[in-house]
């Protein structure tokens, strides 16, 4: 049995030891999905970006604006650290009522690990974990730590289609059960500059689909721009997302 695991692992090695560095920047944005690659070694990279979300609620509709601040670094080939922090501002409005509450509302560590790359059957495979961790706003704190862990995959179906799907679990720290969840993305790039997507996503345990699509634009081979829209409706209730903002990375590669 220890054989088979060895050779098993022996073959999967070269794909594991292959280069991460990509010619042009690779960034979780737009959209909900992670890639399962790592930047590769000696490159900084920062996505940042404002959610606008709009929810229709019986008793007052509540607007939602994110900013979502991501900081990674690769520390080798196929091994990267990051860091997440979010501000929040939430705005309840009511025929006869307004309120309002903001803050920092999220801050995370982890890292990211490059298992395999794409090479026929076998998907690129990725394996990200973060902690959540406890420096929000008194309005956002949560009780104990939580946690993340997405594995993600991906396929390159042809030269411009592209299929990515994670599959997580989140604890949020206040107490709750874990929950799973997915997201299924189709991405194809309409040529050297632009590329689109499309999107479903939600929970597992008590099935939810949320649906999202948008542009992004490669201004530079490390600088690219993003706007997206979603719908995030359920029980007839409206619950929709604007989405836009950039990527850039630092590189200091020796060639």
């Amino acid at each position: 049995m220890m054989k088979r695991i060895l050779v098993i692992f022996c073959s999967f090695l070269p794909l594991m030891l292959q280069a991460q560095f990509g010619e042009t920047i690779r960034t979780g944005r737009p959209g909900q999905a992670i890639g399962g690659f790592t930047l590769g070694k000696s490159v900084f990279q920062m996505q940042t970006g404002y959610n606008f979300n709009r929810i229709e609620q019986q008793a007052a509709d509540l607007d939602v604006i994110v900013n979502n601040n991501v900081f990674r670094l690769g520390i080798t080939e196929i091994f990267e650290v990051s860091g997440v922090i979010n501000w929040q501002t939430e705005s309840a409005k009511s025929d006869s009522l307004s309120t309002q509450v903001g803050g920092v509302s999220g801050t995370q560590l982890g890292a990211r690990v490059n298992l395999a790359q794409n090479d026929g059957w076998l998907p690129t495979i990725g394996l990200q974990g973060r902690v959540l961790l406890k420096a929000q706003s008194e309005v956002y704190q949560r009780d104990k730590l939580g946690s993340t862990f997405i594995v993600a995959t991906g396929n390159k179906l042809t030269d411009r289609l592209s299929m990515v799907t994670n599959w997580g679990l989140s604890w949020a720290g206040n107490d709750q059960n874990p929950r799973s969840f997915y997201v299924l993305n189709l991405s194809y790039g309409i040529n050297e500059r632009f590329g689109t997507f499309l999107e479903v996503y939600g929970n597992l345990e008590d099935f939810t689909a949320n649906y999202d699509t948008g542009l992004s634009y490669l201004a530079n081979d490390d600088f690219q721009l993003d706007f997206s829209t979603g719908w995030q409706g359920r029980d007839g209730k409206a619950n929709w997302f604007i989405d836009m903002g950039l990527s850039w990375r630092l590189v200091w590669r020796s060639s």
